[in-house]
C-alpha cells in the first residue's frame, strides 16, 4: 500500500461498494441555507479548514485482494457550483478521489456523502463546522458554543472507531427474522434525475399532533407515511405482503460512541394494506409498539451480531474480494431492500449557538433512491421549523400528495416546494 495510511471499512460500510451504482447511489444530502448570498471563495477556504478537523472524510476507497479499504488523501476537496439533481452517485474519479462532494447555489451549501464513509449524524457534524468557519471567515461575530466541533477539538481515536465491534456480543443469539415487504412501483424518471419535494412547517403544531397521539415525532410521521402508502396501494394484487417503512436508529443514543463513521441500524416497521381504514390512533399505537420493541439494546445487538460475525468469519475473510462482492450483493437483495417499502429518516433537531442561528434560515436533509425503493422521506428540525424532503425516482406523486393531504386534514399549515417547473401548482401554501 505504498506506506500510505489506510483504514478498514466499518462493519455496516462493507455493503456499499458491493451495491453502489447510478441506479442505487447510496448517497445522502445535507443542505444549509444562509440569510445572505454565499461567497464561494470564502466557502472554499472554510471547506479546507473543516476537512483538516475531520480526517475520516479525507479518504478514498481502494480495492484490495480481500477487502475494500480507505486510504488517506493529502489534498482538499474542491467546491463546485450546483449543476445536477440531488443525491446522484459520488464517483471518486470525478471528485479527486473523495467520497463526498460540496456544492453551492445562491444562499445554499450542500454536502452529498457516499454512505460508505459516514451516516447522517456524522455528516451533520461536518456541515455545522463548515457553516461555522464560513461565517467566521466572512467577518461575522460567531461562537461555536457547545454545538460545533472546531480545530480546538482535536480529532480523537474514537472518531475513527468501528463502534459495531465494540458493542458486538457473541453471547446474544443472532436474530435476522423479517418478512418481504410490498414494493411501490411507478414510471422511472430518466437516469440521473431525482425529484425532491420539500415540505416546510412549524414544529410546534406538528409536535402537538404527535403528543396528542402519545407518540414521538418520528413515530407520528412514520405512521402518516405508512398510511399514505396504504391509501395508494389499496388496489394492488399483492396485499398479503406488508408495507414497511425502514427507520434508521442512531445507535449513539443507546450505545455511547463518538464515532464519525456509520453507526446506524435500520428498523423495518409497518403493516398490511387491510389496515388502511383503521383509526389513526390504532396505527400510531402499532408503530410505537413495533419501533420501541426494536430499540431495546439487547434486540439491537441481536440484529447487529450477524454482520459482525460475518466480518470475523475466517473463511469469509480468506475469500477473494470478487466472491465477497457477489455474496454481499445477494445478501443485500434478500436481507436489505427486499424487506422494506420506503425509508423515513429523521435527523432530529439541529442546534446552533444563537450567534450563528441568526445567519441561517434553514436546513434540508435528503436521501437517494433506487429502482426497488423509488421513494423516501427524510426530515430535520431547526429553530421553530420542520423541514421534510421527499426524494423520488418516479413520475407518480400519489404518495406525496396523500401524505400532504393527511397532514393538512389535521390542521397543519405547510409550504410545499419542488424543483420541477411543471409542478408549480404544488408550490402554494397548504392549510
Amino acid at each position: 500500500m505504498n506506506n500510505e495510511k489506510w483504514y478498514p471499512l466499518g462493519t455496516s460500510a462493507q455493503i456499499y461498494p458491493a451495491i453502489v451504482s447510478p441506479r442505487q447511489p447510496s448517497v445522502f444530502r445535507l443542505s444549509c441555507t444562509f440569510e445572505k448570498e454565499i461567497d464561494p471563495g470564502i466557502l472554499q477556504t472554510a471547506l479546507n479548514v473543516t476537512l483538516t478537523r475531520y480526517p475520516s472524510f479525507a479518504m478514498t476507497l481502494k480495492r484490495g485482494a480481500f477487502w475494500f479499504y480507505f486510504e488517506e488523501l493529502e489534498k482538499t476537496v474542491t467546491l463546485k457550483p450546483e449543476r445536477q439533481y440531488p443525491c446522484l452517485i459520488v464517483d471518486p474519479e470525478q471528485e479527486d478521489g473523495f467520497l463526498f462532494r460540496v456544492t453551492w447555489y445562491q444562499k445554499r451549501v450542500n454536502i452529498e456523502i457516499f454512505h460508505v464513509i459516514a451516516d447522517g449524524t456524522a455528516g451533520l457534524e461536518f456541515l455545522k463546522t463548515l457553516v461555522y468557519y464560513y461565517l467566521l471567515l466572512s467577518g461575522e461575530e460567531v461562537k461555536p458554543g457547545e454545538t460545533v466541533q472546531t480545530l480546538k477539538h482535536k480529532p480523537t481515536a474514537e472518531e475513527q472507531e468501528n463502534s459495531f465491534l465494540r458493542y458486538y456480543d457473541p453471547q446474544i443469539p443472532a436474530d435476522r427474522a423479517d418478512s418481504i415487504a410490498l414494493h411501490y412501483a411507478g414510471t422511472p424518471l430518466p437516469s440521473g434525475h431525482t425529484r425532491a419535494l420539500h415540505v416546510h412547517t412549524a414544529v410546534a403544531p406538528l409536535l402537538a399532533l404527535a403528543h396528542a397521539g402519545e407518540v414521538t415525532l418520528t413515530e407520528y410521521i412514520t405512521a402518516q407515511f405508512l398510511r399514505s402508502f396504504w391509501d395508494v396501494l389499496r388496489e394492488t394484487s399483492d396485499l398479503d405482503k406488508p408495507v414497511k417503512i425502514s427507520v434508521p436508529i442512531n445507535l449513539r443514543k443507546l450505545f455511547p460512541s463518538k464515532t464519525m463513521r456509520n453507526f446506524t441500524y435500520f428498523a423495518n416497521i409497518g403493516g398490511t394494506v387491510d389496515h388502511a381504514d383503521e383509526p389513526l390512533a390504532d396505527t400510531l399505537l402499532s408503530i410505537k409498539t413495533q419501533l420501541r420493541e426494536k430499540c431495546v439494546p439487547e434486540s439491537l445487538i441481536a440484529r447487529i451480531n450477524p454482520n459482525v460475525s460475518s466480518e470475523k468469519n475466517p473463511f469469509l475473510r480468506a475469500a477473494p474480494l470478487s466472491l465477497k462482492q457477489l455474496v454481499l450483493r445477494e445478501a443485500h437483495h434478500i436481507l436489505g431492500d427486499n424487506l422494506f417499502t420506503a425509508s423515513y429518516s429523521n435527523l432530529g433537531v439541529i442546534r446552533l449557538d444563537d450567534s450563528m442561528q441568526k445567519h441561517i434560515s434553514g436546513f434540508d436533509f435528503g436521501l437517494s433512491v433506487s429502482d426497488l425503493i423509488p421513494l423516501n422521506l427524510s426530515m430535520c428540525t431547526y429553530a421553530d421549523r420542520a423541514f421534510l424532503t421527499f426524494s423520488s425516482g418516479i413520475k407518480e406523486r400519489d404518495v406525496e400528495r396523500t401524505f400532504i393531504r393527511k397532514l393538512s386534514a389535521e390542521g397543519l399549515e405547510m409550504q410545499v416546494f419542488t424543483s420541477e417547473p411543471e409542478e408549480e401548482d404544488d408550490n402554494a401554501c397548504m392549510s
